[in-house]
């Protein structure tokens, strides 16, 4: 176990390093002067000039890279061109609204997704499984910001059950404005966690050991949850650990169109900005968030099925 722990969080770091330096590479590719974000169109060449050596943008692209490197080794991610706040501290105060919506999402994903599954399963080719797949459908082929729109019109601003934008003051009332946007991004999900749920649960309960627990007289929900459903999670766990990735670049639309002052709607005006540090910075955030999700889903795999330690 532990073997496999240094393995994984190894790989990780090989994979964060591989995503920030791509990255590096990418933005120092764009044919743009981020020194006119930070200074403006009237700056004088000399102020530019002093910009550049400040931020080591006259310096070719191994320098640049290696003194960003050596900053984040020592804790510091840089200085935002846009508005000269530290790097880190702008993702401080952006990351925990941003989690908070796609932890949120996942949480709704799974308490609607897994029921329409099961449900879906058990009553296999009636009409609660045909109405579960025609909706599962429907939601998975609606883009979010059809979905948050019409959800924002109908919901928020026609029957007023909801805010129309914002983050809220704390408790209720931030509970209040999260479960709109968070089940605008979790509504692609439901559908695609409902649609595997039932798949490996139809096939779970063919196995044998399912109709030996039946054939010992065990009610029929005993089987379903205890026995059946358990060996179904597996890929339903590896889905949530790569989920995490997707419900993250997903916020961006979501974080726009309810307002939400989330890390989405910062990187945006950061890559139009051409803010490299912010840019860097919400990479290296993200992908140490991804590899842990991952790490801690392969642990739960571990405990889900044991059979898997011998297999590593």
């Amino acid at each position: 176990m532990i073997g496999l722990v240094v393995r994984r969080v190894a790989w990780a770091l090989v994979v964060i390093w591989f995503a920030i330096t791509l990255t590096f590479v990418l933005t120092a590719a764009v044919p743009a002067d981020p020194t006119h974000a930070l200074l403006g169109p009237h700056a004088t060449p000399e102020t530019t000039a002093r910009a550049k050596a400040h931020y080591c943008l006259d310096e070719g692209l191994v320098v640049r890279y290696g003194c960003w490197l050596e900053g984040v080794v020592q804790g510091d991610l840089g200085e935002s061109y846009r508005t000269r706040r530290p790097v880190a501290d702008i993702l401080g105060d952006r990351i925990g609204p941003t989690m908070q919506l796609a932890f949120a999402a996942i949480l709704i994903q799974l308490l609607v997704g897994v029921p329409l599954g099961i449900l879906a399963a058990i009553r296999r080719g009636r009409w609660p499984d045909r109405a579960c797949n025609l909706v599962t459908l429907l939601a998975q082929s609606a883009p979010s910001f059809v979905v948050g729109t019409i959800a924002l019109y109908v919901l928020a601003f026609k029957l007023g059950w909801f805010p129309l934008s914002g983050y809220g003051v704390g408790g209720l009332d931030r509970l209040h404005h999260l479960i709109l946007p968070a089940t605008t991004l979790a509504a692609a999900g439901i559908a695609f966690y409902a649609r595997v749920v039932r798949s490996e649960l139809v096939e779970a309960l063919s196995e044998d050991y399912v109709r030996t627990a039946r054939a010992k007289g065990l009610p029929e929900s005993t089987v379903v949850l205890r026995h059946a459903l358990r060996n179904a999670l597996g890929p339903l766990v590896t889905l949530i650990g790569l989920d995490l990735g997707v419900l993250l670049g997903g916020t961006v639309i979501v974080e726009s169109i309810f307002a939400w002052p989330g890390l989405g709607r910062e990187v945006v005006q950061a890559i139009v900005d051409v803010d490299l540090p912010l840019i860097l910075g919400t990479v290296l955030v993200t992908s140490i968030a991804i590899a842990i999700a991952n790490l801690v889903t392969d642990l739960v795999l571990l405990w889900l099925d044991p059979r898997l330690r011998e297999r590593r």
